[in-house]
């Protein structure tokens, strides 16, 4: 009824070992998700920083 002593137990498979499947893809999916919302950040940053408007001398100078 149990498993056999040397077979790996339940989880051995007779094939031999587990090909990489649906189990070691969300690392990838995650990595490739946050790399995605980090370029996006970077272009919008890029985008605010390029088209910003010059501060007037007139601000910078004097007492406040």
């Amino acid at each position: 009824m149990g498993t056999e002593p040397g077979k790996g137990g339940a989880h051995a498979s007779a094939a031999g070992p587990a090909k990489p499947g649906r189990d070691h893809l969300w690392p990838w999916l995650l990595a490739i998700g946050l790399a995605l919302v980090m370029l996006v950040n970077a272009i919008f940053i890029w985008i605010a920083v390029s088209g910003a408007d010059e501060v007037a001398p007139s601000y910078t100078q004097g007492d406040r």
